[in-house]
């Protein structure tokens, strides 16, 4: 009977016993060379709300202010001043009751369109300082920066972030600015920092180092996780960190569990710049109405040249295509195409961008033929090595991510992903797929003294089922009891084990027994014996 055809792969081995040949599966390192971490600066206004009414009305400065959710004795109290706070006035209070403590309370709610007005004010502020910011959507009132080569322009990183918060303290707001090499580490010891001076940090060391004593109660937690931690004792963030990774999801939550993710790194994203000018925008009229994808690309390849050259003509370079299909009488279909790299107004970055705009075209449905196409490009500061004159020899990496970047526009964003490997106690958990976003090579490791040894059994690779398969209750005397799964052939001429896992306690017990089965045809499966469900299951087979 034949196996499965792609079942999801394990990497790893099983451990060595009696009458099965093989030998520890290798486990590739990080191929990643050292290199310089990039920096990366945070400016955070605490109670942005608060400040925005403040500055927008001096003479309340130093009185009992609080700002609201809406209007209304029982809206809910945000954002409070000093004055109020040290009369009781705290956050989640209702207007009612904080005025029952201060009479002379005054408490409006702050209304969306000024703090947009006061965001945009700030990023335009703040691009006079570097050309990449990203404002923060939570907390509102935080910019992530990018500092990296302004030294010439701008002096040091100390002088940098002085110049920064001083422009800031300009306007009216105060800030505090913190210089480090990561996104959730910059805001967290921006939040908790000094509001006079900023904080540069010297290596990313120093920077795990001070984020471990910043206390939790600075990070504005959901008040249930915040109690709970307190009473495990864990008041900072380095207390937290400590907890296991794969505990942390099946005993605080979701919401913890993606707290960690980010203090501890494991969840990075690339700076996002934003975009202060609407960005470019082209329109298409379709007369008469067309489904045909290719007299679509056809038509579209004018207006996608003009876009990009528009994107490129202030020295950016294409990272991201906006296409919406206005169809006749039915939903418009919107989608977004990102290169591997930014594109120029080259004509080979043309024809890679009509590529992938063709793959994305024959991937969707239209459910009626398309009147109107809105094109939008977004672009960002071009790198320095797409200016080189001399590309260097070797593997052609920038063509590897170009072929995954038509893969993605084909098939989608999931389409390209690696597997990454999970501290967890259940096989099925021990890994995860991540999409993969960039190309790098591997690492060629030299052969050991003695690998000629080696070769004469070669490793064994575990492939693991989706699911465990059930199999038919062991009979001791029948020899053919595994084959009746079709995984495997033949009967089984011996088993080594039994390696125990077990846990599970907190959520549903697990107590498993592990084997390998070698058959009579050579073939090898991974089995356990489930205690508490009296039952057999497959769970992988070796090849």
């Amino acid at each position: 009977m034949a196996r499965p055809s792609q079942p999801a792969l394990f990497l790893g081995a099983p451990p060595a016993s009696a009458g099965i040949a093989r030998a520890p599966a290798h486990v590739p390192e990080d191929s990643s060379s050292p290199a310089a971490p990039s920096r990366l600066a945070c400016a955070h206004l605490p109670a942005f709300p608060l400040q925005v009414l403040l500055r927008r009305r001096p003479e309340l400065r130093g009185a009992p202010v609080a700002v609201l959710r809406r209007e209304g004795p029982q809206a809910e109290v945000l954002w409070a001043s000093q004055a109020a706070r040290r009369r009781g006035v705290a956050r989640g209070m209702r207007c009612a009751a904080a005025r029952g403590l201060v009479p002379e309370l005054h408490a409006e709610p702050v209304p969306e369109d000024i703090l947009e007005e006061a965001a945009d004010e700030l990023l335009r502020t703040l691009l006079r300082r570097s050309p990449r910011v990203e404002p923060c959507l939570d907390p509102r009132g935080a910019f992530w920066l990018d500092p990296t080569g302004l030294e010439r322009l701008q002096g040091d990183l100390p002088t940098w972030a002085g110049g920064l918060r001083r422009d800031l303290e300009a306007l009216g707001y105060a800030a505090g600015v913190a210089v480090g090499f990561t996104r959730f580490h910059t805001l967290a010891l921006a939040r908790l920092g000094s509001l006079t001076a900023p904080l540069v940090l010297a290596s990313p060391a120093e920077e795990v180092a001070r984020v471990g004593a910043v206390p939790l109660a600075a990070l504005d937690l959901s008040p249930v996780l915040q109690d709970t931690l307190e009473k495990l004792g864990i008041t900072t963030l380095g207390g937290f960190l400590a907890l296991p990774a794969a505990d942390v999801r099946t005993r605080l939550g979701s919401a913890a569990a993606a707290l960690h993710a980010r203090a501890s790194g494991r969840e990075h994203a690339p700076l996002r710049p934003a975009q202060p000018d609407d960005p470019p925008e082209v329109a298409l009229e379709i007369d008469p109405p067309d489904d045909d994808r290719e007299r679509l690309l056809f038509a579209l390849k004018e207006p996608i040249a003009c876009l990009l050259r528009q994107v490129c003509s202030g020295g950016d370079a294409l990272v991201e295509l906006r296409l919406t299909l206005e169809l006749d009488h039915e939903d418009p279909v919107v989608t977004v195409i990102e290169p591997a790299a930014p594109l120029q107004a080259e004509p080979d970055d043309l024809l890679q961008l009509l590529d992938l705009l063709r793959l994305r075209l024959d991937g969707l449905t239209l459910a009626a033929p398309v009147q109107r196409v809105v094109l939008v490009g977004l672009g960002a500061r071009a790198r320095a090595e797409q200016l080189a004159l001399l590309r260097g020899r070797g593997r052609d990496l920038a063509a590897a991510a170009r072929a995954l970047a038509r893969v993605r526009a084909a098939f989608g964003e999931q389409a390209v992903t690696r597997a990454t490997l999970r501290s967890a106690h259940l096989p099925e958990a021990s890994f995860a797929w991540e999409p993969v976003s960039e190309v790098t090579c591997p690492i060629v490791h030299d052969l050991p003294a003695n690998h000629h040894e080696a070769l004469a059994a070669p490793p064994l690779c575990r492939r693991l089922l989706p699911r465990p398969v059930p199999l038919p209750r062991r009979d001791e005397a029948d020899e053919h009891w595994l084959a009746a799964s079709g995984l495997v052939r033949g009967a089984v001429v011996r088993m080594a084990g039994p390696y125990r896992i077990s846990g599970g306690w907190w959520a549903r017990e697990v107590e498993r027994d592990y084997y390998f089965a070698e058959t009579a045809h050579g073939d090898i499966a991974w089995l356990f014996y489930d205690r508490p469900r009296d039952r057999w299951y497959i769970h992988g087979i070796l090849d």
